[in-house]
């Protein structure tokens, strides 16, 4: 499996201190984490689990939007318009 960009750009620079590349390491995880819990949402059959399938997006999609608000006002740029794009995030 190859490494995401973000994982590449942290080992290839180091320029980024320890903090920054957990802050990053976590907006990589929470971007995978929101594009699992959109994947259960649209697998989910019974309706009895759609409340949690919308509660489970809805959740990932805060953590994600809070962590890149974190990097921005840490001044660290991080290159998601892919990602938002992909996830229909904003």
């Amino acid at each position: 499996m190859d490494k995401s960009i973000i994982a590449k750009l942290i080992t290839r620079e180091s320029r980024y201190t320890a903090e920054q590349k957990k802050l990053l390491n976590s907006i990589e995880k929470a971007r995978e984490d929101l594009k699992v819990a959109r994947e259960y949402f649209n697998a989910v059959n019974d309706p009895r689990l759609v409340d949690y399938a919308i509660y489970r997006e809805e959740a990932a999609k805060a953590r994600y939007m809070f962590l890149l608000n974190e990097a921005k006002k840490n001044e660290l740029k991080v290159e998601c318009s892919n990602s938002i794009e992909d996830l229909n995030v904003g």
